[in-house]
Parts: structure tokens; sequence; C-alpha cells
């Protein structure tokens, strides 16, 4: 970090944020500070470079995301986004973002992205909320694990997370895990 007598430059400001921020321009990660390293498990040199597509489930979700952000980026609106995204290792987890981007014709050009593990995740434009452990649930779906597989990483039995299960279909208004996936990372 460079400081001169007026304190820390930007980068060294950005490094430590209390909140992971990757600043991105036309959608490819150029900074990102050890907050959001830590938040999807992976290292500068797997990142810086790398299009924000890896963060996201499918290639599917990160171009549907650049359609969702886009409007609200280029009319500098305040907003917060509760989505699944997906760590360098894999697994999947809900994440509140914000964003800002800096040409308003352009709004990719130059933006900001801040992320926050979601407390209390909400599907986005929905009022449907879940608990703790139906999130966790949503997210090892999401990851392709089985019942089995959900109920030995959480602790719990294979017919406990078939309940999680059936509650997040419920909530969702789905009638397969498939769709229940599909609705989760659109």
């Amino acid at each position: 970090m460079s400081s001169n007598d007026n304190g820390p430059d930007a980068l060294g400001i950005l490094h430590h944020l209390p909140v992971a921020v990757i600043v991105a321009e036309n959608r490819k990660i150029t900074h990102c500070n050890e907050r959001a390293l830590s938040l999807f498990r992976t290292t500068p040199e797997r990142i810086i470079g790398a299009s924000f597509a890896v963060l996201y489930p499918a290639q599917k979700d990160f171009l549907n995301a650049a359609e969702h952000f886009a409007p609200l980026l280029s009319r500098h609106e305040h907003f917060n986004d509760d989505r699944i995204m997906r760590r360098m290792d894999g697994t999947h987890f809900w994440v509140t973002v914000r964003g800002y981007g800096f040409n308003e014709a352009d709004p990719y050009q130059h933006a900001a992205w801040v992320f926050t593990d979601s407390v209390q995740a909400q599907v986005p434009h929905s009022r449907i909320t879940l608990t703790p452990r139906e999130r966790d649930v949503a997210a090892l779906l999401v990851d392709g694990q089985t019942s089995k597989e959900a109920a030995k990483t959480l602790g719990i039995s294979p017919r406990t997370v078939d309940i999680h299960r059936c509650s997040l279909l419920k909530k969702y208004s789905v009638n397969s895990t498939a769709e229940l996936i599909a609705r989760l990372v659109k």
C-alpha cells in the first residue's frame, strides 16, 4: 500500500474496507479487496482479469444479471439484489449485491460492486423470505447435491433436507427441484 502525507491511496483504502468490494471494467475484474477474496474463496491470481462470469452459477445467470443491472447502474439507482452466486471453489451461496456504474452511457465501462453474505435472503423482486436452513439447503441444491449429500454437509438427516426442499418448492410455487433451481439462480 502506498501512502503520502495525506494518508493511503485509493487502492490502499479499497484493500482495508470492511466489506467485500470488486471493481470491474466491462465486466472484467480489475481490483478486489481481501474481504472479496475471502468471500469468494479465491486468490488475486485467479480472479484479477477474469470475467465476472466466474462468480455466477451458470453463463445464463451472468447474462441475465447484465440485463437486470444495466438500467439500474445507468440511472445510478441505489439497489440491493439478493442472489445465489458461485465461489471459486465451486460452492454456491446467497449474497446481497450492490453496484455503481460510473458512466451513465456505458454502465459497465467502470463499475464497483459491494457483496455481503445475505443474512435474510429474498428472491429478487419478490417477498419470499427463507429461513437460514432453507437458504443452506437451497445453496446446496444449486451445487447439485442430493438430499443425502446435503444432509451430510449440514449434519442433519436426509428427511430433514427433504422437508426443507418441500418448503422451498411450496414457497416458490414450483413442482420440481429443477424448476426450483431455475427460480433460485434467476
